[in-house]
């Protein structure tokens, strides 16, 4: 079972799914969903879907 979501676009970035939740990066772990969310990854999935890719440069932009 893989314990995390990954960018499938190289060099690119997902955003939780999870509404107002900002964590972006390469990779989402069920650690995250436990930790911030109180959830496992299935929950989440069931909940709110999948993560959305992010390109580098809408990343860039939102942390300026």
């Amino acid at each position: 079972m893989v314990e995390y979501w990954s960018a499938k676009q190289g060099g690119g970035y997902i955003k939780c799914p999870v509404k107002d939740c900002n964590h972006i990066g390469n990779v989402i772990t069920e650690a995250h969903c436990r930790i911030a969310h109180g959830m496992t990854r299935q929950e989440v999935k069931e909940k709110y879907g999948l993560p959305q890719n992010v390109s580098k440069r809408n990343k860039k932009i939102k942390n300026n």
